[in-house]
Protein backbone atom coordinates (compact mmCIF):
# COMPACT_ATOMS: atom_id res chain seq x y z
CA UNK A 1 0.00 0.00 0.00
CA UNK A 2 1.54 2.96 -0.72
CA UNK A 3 2.29 5.78 1.86
CA UNK A 4 -0.23 8.66 2.28
CA UNK A 5 1.27 12.32 2.33
CA UNK A 6 0.66 12.37 5.76
CA UNK A 7 2.74 9.30 6.76
CA UNK A 8 5.44 10.95 4.44
CA UNK A 9 5.35 14.25 6.23
CA UNK A 10 5.26 12.71 9.64
CA UNK A 11 8.68 10.70 9.13
CA UNK A 12 9.88 13.70 7.36
CA UNK A 13 9.03 15.56 10.36
CA UNK A 14 11.27 13.16 13.09
CA UNK A 15 10.71 12.55 16.29
CA UNK A 16 11.79 14.21 19.29
CA UNK A 17 13.31 12.30 22.35
CA UNK A 18 15.29 13.40 25.89
CA UNK A 19 18.43 12.35 27.33
CA UNK A 20 17.95 12.22 30.79
CA UNK A 21 21.22 12.15 31.81
CA UNK A 22 21.14 15.84 30.17
CA UNK A 23 17.74 16.98 31.45
CA UNK A 24 18.27 19.39 34.25
CA UNK A 25 14.05 19.38 34.79
CA UNK A 26 14.08 23.37 33.88
CA UNK A 27 10.56 22.67 32.16
CA UNK A 28 11.11 24.93 29.23
CA UNK A 29 10.30 22.41 27.15
CA UNK A 30 6.73 21.39 28.68
CA UNK A 31 5.84 24.61 29.11
CA UNK A 32 6.24 25.65 25.05
CA UNK A 33 5.81 22.74 23.35
CA UNK A 34 3.18 20.61 25.94
CA UNK A 35 1.79 18.82 22.55
CA UNK A 36 5.21 17.34 22.63
CA UNK A 37 6.89 17.01 26.16
CA UNK A 38 5.63 16.33 29.87
CA UNK A 39 7.43 16.21 33.38
CA UNK A 40 7.33 12.76 34.83
CA UNK A 41 7.67 11.79 38.30
CA UNK A 42 11.32 11.07 37.81
CA UNK A 43 11.41 15.15 37.64
CA UNK A 44 12.91 14.41 34.02
CA UNK A 45 11.54 15.97 31.14
CA UNK A 46 9.75 13.20 28.65
CA UNK A 47 8.14 12.70 25.41
CA UNK A 48 4.52 11.89 24.90
CA UNK A 49 3.43 8.31 23.02
CA UNK A 50 1.79 10.37 20.47
CA UNK A 51 4.07 13.73 20.10
CA UNK A 52 3.17 15.82 17.78
CA UNK A 53 6.22 17.33 16.45
CA UNK A 54 4.93 18.50 13.52
CA UNK A 55 3.55 21.53 14.99
CA UNK A 56 6.78 22.94 15.56
CA UNK A 57 9.91 23.99 14.05
CA UNK A 58 12.29 21.03 15.11
CA UNK A 59 15.61 23.74 15.13
CA UNK A 60 13.06 26.14 17.48
CA UNK A 61 12.50 22.65 19.68
CA UNK A 62 15.71 21.59 19.83
CA UNK A 63 17.37 25.15 21.20
CA UNK A 64 14.87 25.72 23.69
CA UNK A 65 17.02 23.42 25.89
CA UNK A 66 19.71 24.83 27.66
CA UNK A 67 21.69 21.96 28.15
CA UNK A 68 21.51 20.00 24.63
CA UNK A 69 19.23 17.04 26.30
CA UNK A 70 16.82 17.14 23.30
CA UNK A 71 17.28 15.26 20.36
CA UNK A 72 15.27 14.75 17.19
CA UNK A 73 15.97 11.50 14.43
CA UNK A 74 14.69 13.81 11.30
CA UNK A 75 16.75 16.17 9.34
CA UNK A 76 17.09 19.80 11.49
CA UNK A 77 16.66 23.15 9.78
CA UNK A 78 19.15 25.52 10.08
CA UNK A 79 19.57 27.93 12.74
CA UNK A 80 17.47 30.89 12.62
CA UNK A 81 17.17 33.75 14.46
CA UNK A 82 13.73 34.44 16.84
CA UNK A 83 13.30 38.07 15.71
CA UNK A 84 14.97 39.97 13.11
CA UNK A 85 17.28 42.44 14.23
CA UNK A 86 17.30 45.99 12.48
CA UNK A 87 21.61 47.99 12.92
CA UNK A 88 21.74 51.14 14.97
CA UNK A 89 22.46 54.16 13.41
CA UNK A 90 26.06 55.16 13.45
CA UNK A 91 27.16 51.97 15.61
CA UNK A 92 30.63 51.88 14.07
CA UNK A 93 31.46 55.47 15.97
CA UNK A 94 30.16 53.96 19.45
CA UNK A 95 31.83 50.73 19.12
CA UNK A 96 35.33 52.27 17.98
CA UNK A 97 36.90 53.17 21.21
CA UNK A 98 36.11 49.77 22.27
CA UNK A 99 37.62 47.49 19.20
CA UNK A 100 41.00 47.58 20.42
CA UNK A 101 40.42 47.45 24.42
CA UNK A 102 41.74 44.37 26.59
CA UNK A 103 38.72 41.64 27.21
CA UNK A 104 37.18 41.96 30.37
CA UNK A 105 39.01 38.59 32.08
CA UNK A 106 37.07 38.75 35.39
CA UNK A 107 33.80 39.01 33.28
CA UNK A 108 34.82 36.08 30.59
CA UNK A 109 35.57 34.19 33.61
CA UNK A 110 31.68 34.40 34.80
CA UNK A 111 30.35 33.89 31.43
CA UNK A 112 31.98 30.34 31.69
CA UNK A 113 31.38 29.73 35.12
CA UNK A 114 34.98 29.93 36.67
CA UNK A 115 33.82 32.55 39.37
CA UNK A 116 33.26 31.01 42.44
CA UNK A 117 34.57 30.29 45.76
CA UNK A 118 34.62 27.62 47.77
CA UNK A 119 34.74 27.54 51.36
CA UNK A 120 34.00 24.53 54.38
CA UNK A 121 31.87 25.39 57.23
CA UNK A 122 31.03 22.97 60.36
CA UNK A 123 28.02 20.98 58.87
CA UNK A 124 28.63 22.70 55.00
CA UNK A 125 30.30 23.75 52.26
CA UNK A 126 29.29 26.80 51.08
CA UNK A 127 29.49 27.29 47.01
CA UNK A 128 29.30 30.77 45.99
CA UNK A 129 29.04 31.28 42.06
CA UNK A 130 28.61 34.35 40.55
CA UNK A 131 27.35 35.00 37.22
CA UNK A 132 28.16 37.65 34.20
CA UNK A 133 26.52 40.92 35.25
CA UNK A 134 28.08 43.10 32.03
CA UNK A 135 27.36 42.51 27.89
CA UNK A 136 30.47 41.79 26.13
CA UNK A 137 31.93 44.92 24.22
CA UNK A 138 31.98 43.15 20.96
CA UNK A 139 30.88 44.68 17.98
CA UNK A 140 27.62 43.52 17.37
CA UNK A 141 26.71 44.51 20.82
CA UNK A 142 27.07 48.61 19.38
CA UNK A 143 25.69 47.03 15.77
CA UNK A 144 22.66 46.09 17.18
CA UNK A 145 22.04 48.19 20.57
CA UNK A 146 22.55 45.73 23.09
CA UNK A 147 22.41 46.82 26.51
CA UNK A 148 25.51 46.72 28.59
CA UNK A 149 23.62 45.54 31.61
CA UNK A 150 23.66 41.28 31.16
CA UNK A 151 19.93 40.30 32.12
CA UNK A 152 18.99 38.03 34.70
CA UNK A 153 20.62 34.12 33.52
CA UNK A 154 17.96 31.24 34.20
CA UNK A 155 19.82 28.73 36.19
CA UNK A 156 19.73 25.01 37.97
CA UNK A 157 21.57 23.30 40.71
CA UNK A 158 21.23 19.80 41.60
CA UNK A 159 23.40 17.50 44.38
CA UNK A 160 24.10 14.21 42.93
CA UNK A 161 25.76 12.24 45.50
CA UNK A 162 28.90 14.46 45.76
CA UNK A 163 29.01 15.94 42.79
CA UNK A 164 27.31 19.27 43.13
CA UNK A 165 26.75 20.85 39.45
CA UNK A 166 25.31 24.67 38.22
CA UNK A 167 23.96 25.30 34.67
CA UNK A 168 22.94 28.43 33.79
CA UNK A 169 22.12 29.67 30.42
CA UNK A 170 21.43 33.05 28.68
CA UNK A 171 17.71 33.47 28.56
CA UNK A 172 15.57 32.62 25.72
CA UNK A 173 12.58 34.04 24.11
CA UNK A 174 9.17 33.12 25.58
CA UNK A 175 5.86 33.31 23.62
CA UNK A 176 4.33 34.71 27.07
CA UNK A 177 7.46 37.17 26.71
CA UNK A 178 6.17 41.15 25.96
CA UNK A 179 7.98 42.81 22.49
CA UNK A 180 10.50 44.56 24.14
CA UNK A 181 11.43 41.61 26.28
CA UNK A 182 11.19 39.37 23.16
CA UNK A 183 13.71 41.89 21.33
CA UNK A 184 15.90 42.24 24.41
CA UNK A 185 16.54 38.49 24.52
CA UNK A 186 17.15 38.04 20.75
CA UNK A 187 19.92 40.83 20.65
CA UNK A 188 21.77 39.26 23.75
CA UNK A 189 21.82 35.49 22.16
CA UNK A 190 22.96 37.14 19.01
CA UNK A 191 25.86 37.93 20.56
CA UNK A 192 26.18 34.05 21.80
CA UNK A 193 26.97 33.25 18.21
CA UNK A 194 29.19 35.88 17.15
CA UNK A 195 31.95 35.62 19.80
CA UNK A 196 33.96 32.99 20.99
CA UNK A 197 33.99 33.94 24.17
CA UNK A 198 30.43 34.36 25.11
CA UNK A 199 29.11 31.14 25.38
CA UNK A 200 25.21 30.66 25.49
CA UNK A 201 25.47 28.43 28.65
CA UNK A 202 27.94 26.41 30.97
CA UNK A 203 27.68 24.11 33.64
CA UNK A 204 30.08 23.84 36.43
CA UNK A 205 30.84 20.89 38.34
CA UNK A 206 32.14 20.76 42.19
CA UNK A 207 33.37 17.13 43.41
CA UNK A 208 33.18 16.25 47.56
CA UNK A 209 34.38 12.90 47.14
CA UNK A 210 35.37 12.38 51.34
CA UNK A 211 32.44 14.22 52.33
CA UNK A 212 29.19 12.74 54.26
CA UNK A 213 26.69 14.74 51.94
CA UNK A 214 22.91 14.72 53.43
CA UNK A 215 21.43 17.48 50.89
CA UNK A 216 21.50 21.14 49.08
CA UNK A 217 20.32 24.66 49.99
CA UNK A 218 20.62 26.98 47.21
CA UNK A 219 19.61 31.04 45.88
CA UNK A 220 20.36 32.59 42.76
CA UNK A 221 19.77 36.47 43.63
CA UNK A 222 19.18 39.26 41.72
CA UNK A 223 22.65 40.37 41.69
CA UNK A 224 23.40 37.38 39.91
CA UNK A 225 24.75 35.60 42.66
CA UNK A 226 24.62 31.56 43.23
CA UNK A 227 24.80 30.77 47.10
CA UNK A 228 25.28 26.79 47.41
CA UNK A 229 25.29 25.27 50.63
CA UNK A 230 25.98 21.23 50.64
CA UNK A 231 25.29 20.15 54.18
CA UNK A 232 27.04 17.61 56.10
CA UNK A 233 25.52 17.86 59.39
CA UNK A 234 21.80 16.57 59.25
CA UNK A 235 20.49 19.02 62.01
CA UNK A 236 22.31 21.73 60.23
CA UNK A 237 19.92 21.35 57.51
CA UNK A 238 17.13 21.18 59.21
CA UNK A 239 17.39 24.12 61.17
CA UNK A 240 19.16 26.51 58.58
CA UNK A 241 18.05 29.69 58.23
CA UNK A 242 19.24 32.36 55.75
CA UNK A 243 20.27 35.74 56.67
CA UNK A 244 17.79 37.96 54.84
CA UNK A 245 14.42 37.56 52.99
CA UNK A 246 14.48 36.89 50.03
CA UNK A 247 12.97 37.94 46.18
CA UNK A 248 12.07 35.53 44.21
CA UNK A 249 11.65 35.07 40.15
CA UNK A 250 8.17 35.51 40.66
CA UNK A 251 8.88 39.69 40.98
CA UNK A 252 7.43 41.95 38.44
CA UNK A 253 9.33 44.97 39.81
CA UNK A 254 6.08 47.14 40.84
CA UNK A 255 8.36 48.62 43.83
CA UNK A 256 5.91 47.88 46.59
CA UNK A 257 8.60 46.40 48.84
CA UNK A 258 10.84 48.93 48.26
CA UNK A 259 8.46 51.66 49.63
CA UNK A 260 7.44 50.11 52.40
CA UNK A 261 10.82 48.28 53.84
CA UNK A 262 11.97 50.03 57.03
CA UNK A 263 15.44 49.73 56.54
CA UNK A 264 15.72 50.76 52.86
CA UNK A 265 17.31 46.98 52.31
CA UNK A 266 15.93 46.66 49.03
CA UNK A 267 16.66 47.91 45.51
CA UNK A 268 15.48 48.01 42.06
CA UNK A 269 16.21 46.05 38.83
CA UNK A 270 15.11 43.67 36.49
CA UNK A 271 13.97 41.81 39.62
CA UNK A 272 14.33 43.33 42.95
CA UNK A 273 16.63 42.51 45.51
CA UNK A 274 17.08 42.52 49.53
CA UNK A 275 20.58 43.31 51.04
CA UNK A 276 21.45 40.80 53.64
CA UNK A 277 23.36 43.61 55.94
CA UNK A 278 20.21 45.95 56.00
CA UNK A 279 17.16 42.91 56.30
CA UNK A 280 15.74 42.54 59.43
CA UNK A 281 13.52 39.79 59.05
CA UNK A 282 10.36 41.79 59.52
CA UNK A 283 8.47 40.50 56.62
CA UNK A 284 6.48 43.60 55.74
CA UNK A 285 7.92 43.32 52.13
CA UNK A 286 6.07 39.88 51.70
CA UNK A 287 3.10 41.42 53.58
CA UNK A 288 2.50 43.77 51.15
CA UNK A 289 3.70 42.01 48.03
CA UNK A 290 0.87 41.50 45.67
CA UNK A 291 2.47 38.69 43.75
CA UNK A 292 3.69 35.78 46.31
CA UNK A 293 7.17 37.00 44.95
CA UNK A 294 9.20 36.96 48.34
CA UNK A 295 10.47 33.75 50.58
CA UNK A 296 11.05 34.63 54.79
CA UNK A 297 14.65 33.55 56.62
CA UNK A 298 13.47 29.62 56.63
CA UNK A 299 12.06 30.01 52.77
CA UNK A 300 8.65 29.58 53.56
CA UNK A 301 6.91 32.16 51.48
CA UNK A 302 5.14 35.61 53.02
CA UNK A 303 1.48 35.43 52.24
CA UNK A 304 -0.03 38.93 51.60
CA UNK A 305 -2.55 40.79 53.26
CA UNK A 306 -4.78 42.72 51.89
CA UNK A 307 -4.04 46.43 51.65
CA UNK A 308 -7.14 47.13 54.08
CA UNK A 309 -6.42 44.00 56.31
CA UNK A 310 -3.16 45.02 57.36
CA UNK A 311 -3.04 45.65 60.87
CA UNK A 312 -1.47 48.71 62.49
CA UNK A 313 0.16 49.28 65.58
CA UNK A 314 -1.98 49.37 68.34
CA UNK A 315 -0.58 51.59 71.65
CA UNK A 316 -1.86 49.57 75.00
CA UNK A 317 -1.17 53.42 77.10
CA UNK A 318 -1.44 52.09 80.82
CA UNK A 319 1.55 50.47 79.68
CA UNK A 320 3.17 53.62 77.77
CA UNK A 321 6.01 55.36 79.86
CA UNK A 322 6.74 58.27 77.24
CA UNK A 323 9.89 57.34 76.40
CA UNK A 324 9.56 58.13 72.79
CA UNK A 325 11.69 55.70 71.21
CA UNK A 326 9.23 54.33 69.40
CA UNK A 327 8.84 57.47 67.51
CA UNK A 328 12.27 57.92 66.89
CA UNK A 329 12.88 54.40 65.48
CA UNK A 330 9.57 54.48 63.30
CA UNK A 331 11.20 55.33 59.56
CA UNK A 332 7.53 56.04 58.62
CA UNK A 333 6.45 58.80 60.97
CA UNK A 334 3.95 56.84 62.12
CA UNK A 335 4.06 57.64 65.72
CA UNK A 336 4.17 60.53 67.73
CA UNK A 337 3.32 61.73 71.03
CA UNK A 338 0.46 63.40 72.69
CA UNK A 339 0.34 64.71 76.06
CA UNK A 340 -1.92 63.67 79.16
CA UNK A 341 -4.38 65.67 80.80
CA UNK A 342 -5.48 63.12 83.74
CA UNK A 343 -2.52 60.29 84.15
CA UNK A 344 -3.83 59.26 87.42
CA UNK A 345 -5.41 55.70 85.23
CA UNK A 346 -1.87 54.95 84.29
CA UNK A 347 0.71 52.80 85.82
CA UNK A 348 3.50 55.09 85.90
CA UNK A 349 2.19 58.34 87.18
CA UNK A 350 4.97 60.18 86.09
CA UNK A 351 4.01 59.63 82.76
CA UNK A 352 2.98 62.95 81.14
CA UNK A 353 2.64 61.89 77.25
CA UNK A 354 1.98 58.49 75.88
CA UNK A 355 2.24 57.22 72.29
CA UNK A 356 -0.09 57.19 69.28
CA UNK A 357 -0.61 55.68 65.95
CA UNK A 358 -1.32 57.57 62.83
CA UNK A 359 -2.46 54.89 60.91
CA UNK A 360 -2.19 55.93 57.45
CA UNK A 361 1.60 56.48 57.82
CA UNK A 362 1.86 52.66 59.68
CA UNK A 363 3.34 49.77 57.36
CA UNK A 364 2.77 47.07 59.59
CA UNK A 365 6.76 46.83 60.22
CA UNK A 366 6.93 46.00 63.73
CA UNK A 367 10.06 47.99 64.59
CA UNK A 368 8.02 50.02 66.86
CA UNK A 369 7.09 46.67 68.94
CA UNK A 370 11.09 45.37 68.70
CA UNK A 371 12.32 48.27 70.38
CA UNK A 372 9.39 48.78 73.24
CA UNK A 373 10.79 46.92 76.30
CA UNK A 374 7.52 47.69 78.16
CA UNK A 375 5.42 45.98 76.07
CA UNK A 376 3.14 49.04 75.42
CA UNK A 377 2.91 48.26 71.64
CA UNK A 378 2.35 45.96 69.22
CA UNK A 379 1.74 44.86 65.77
CA UNK A 380 -1.09 42.04 65.86
CA UNK A 381 -0.26 40.11 62.10
CA UNK A 382 0.50 36.48 61.47
CA UNK A 383 3.97 37.28 59.92
CA UNK A 384 6.30 37.83 63.10
CA UNK A 385 9.73 38.79 63.41
CA UNK A 386 12.34 35.28 63.30
CA UNK A 387 15.97 35.75 64.83
CA UNK A 388 16.62 39.46 63.93
CA UNK A 389 20.29 39.24 65.47
CA UNK A 390 22.92 42.14 64.68
CA UNK A 391 21.39 43.19 61.84
CA UNK A 392 18.11 44.94 63.92
CA UNK A 393 20.78 45.81 66.91
CA UNK A 394 22.74 47.71 64.14
CA UNK A 395 19.96 49.22 62.39
CA UNK A 396 18.88 50.79 66.38
CA UNK A 397 22.51 51.89 67.64
CA UNK A 398 22.91 53.60 64.09
CA UNK A 399 20.28 56.01 65.08
CA UNK A 400 18.27 55.10 62.09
Amino acid sequence: MAETALEKTAQEAGDFSVVPELCIACDACCQDFPEVFYMGDDTKAHTLDDQQSSLYNARTVVDICPTSAIEFSGELPPAILEIELEEVAGWEARWAPYRDAPEDTKERDRRYGRDYKVEEHSGYIKVTLQLPTRVPAVRDRFRFGAPETMPEYRTHVVLDGHTLAATAWVPRISPSDKADVKILKAKIRKLTHTSSSFPGRFTTTWEFPNKDVVGLKYRHDAHGQIEMLVFTDRAKMDAWQWRAHFITDKCTSCSICERVCPTNAISSGERYFIDPDLCINCSVCGVYCPFDAIDDSKEVLVEKIKPKQVPKALVHEELCTGCEFCVDVCPFEALEMKALEDNSVYSMPQTSQVAIVIEKNCVSCKLCEQVCIKDAIEVPRPHQFEDIGMSFMSYVMDDH
